[in-house]
């Protein structure tokens, strides 16, 4: 008898305020703690070891459903596949019950491939055909399209802009580039600039209750929650996602914030903690019910 050996698509449901949020698993990449800088591999195995995480370098991917009474909102895409990396959200979708037919709005943290991989096939041909508006920082797009860049970078890096340029154009009339905060009812954009250039969260609910949705602050939370000053290759502006980390852990403390990313681990949300000097990340707790 063939013995699988995975998981099935994992999903977890919370509710934010009249919203729900569905956090689904894309799949993960397996990478190397050489793309880390300021920490070696033996003390970032340590930081996994101590927090009982297993101690090997891979990185989950996870994509967000809002559904609230107006619209049915995906929050990034996972990787589609590219390079064997996730691929995994229209399965996910269906053991969520979510149709994709249903999704007409998306927000893009950044476009990074393994955030916007899952937007559109070849050709321009976007996979989520009754999305009426996508929205992108300003900036962000601004970066993906600058032709001068696209010039200079390295010949293996210019597949990964290519990838972005066809999910904008499969989307060309939907797209809708912001700089304000204030998007959709209930939703804030934050401003996370660092990581890429137009690098975004999204803040949903209120004061009463809310989760910050905090795109790729992290890639591996348990390094880099009790270490911000630890950067990862991908990061466009070291210096500056490393201050951004920083700021984001103490208000996520001092505002009680739940958090999650899109490379947290299951459950896929919990809080920030702060002990004198040094920040950790409890998980929540999963629940059968939300």
């Amino acid at each position: 008898m063939t013995q699988v050996n995975w998981q099935t698509p994992a999903i977890n449901r919370k509710k934010i305020g009249d919203m729900t949020v569905t956090m689904l698993s894309d799949g993960f990449l397996d990478v190397s703690f050489e793309l880390l800088s300021g920490i070696d591999g033996s003390r970032a195995e340590a930081l996994l070891e101590r927090r009982g995480a297993p101690a090997i370098p891979r990185i989950n991917i996870n994509v967000y459903v809002i559904q609230t009474a107006q619209h049915t909102i995906l929050v990034d895409s996972g990787a589609g596949g590219i390079n064997g990396w996730g691929g995994r959200l229209q399965v996910a979708l269906a053991a969520a019950g979510i149709d994709p037919l249903q999704i007409d709005t998306v927000l893009l943290t950044h476009a990074h491939p393994d955030h916007i991989g899952g937007l559109a096939g070849p050709l321009q041909t976007p996979l989520f055909r009754n999305v009426q508006q996508l929205f992108i920082h300003e900036k962000e797009l601004a970066f993906w399209q600058d032709n001068n860049r696209y010039a200079s970078v390295p010949d293996g890096y210019r597949p990964f802009i290519d990838l972005a340029r066809n999910a904008f154009a499969a989307y060309s009339e939907q797209l809708m580039p912001f700089s304000q905060q204030d998007i959709l009812p209930g939703i804030q954009a934050l401003p996370l600039f660092g990581h890429t250039p137009g690098h975004t969260g999204y803040l949903l609910g209120d004061e009463h209750e809310s989760l910050l949705i905090w795109g790729d602050i992290v890639h591996f939370p348990h390094i880099q929650i009790a270490r911000p000053e630890v950067t990862i290759a991908f990061d466009s502006d070291p210096v500056a996602a490393s201050a951004v980390r920083h700021q984001l852990l103490e208000r996520a403390v001092s505002d009680n914030l739940s958090v999650s990313g899109m490379h947290f681990n299951l459950p896929t949300s919990g809080k920030v903690k702060c002990n004198g000097s040094t920040f950790s990340l409890d998980y929540d707790l999963w629940s059968p019910v939300i």
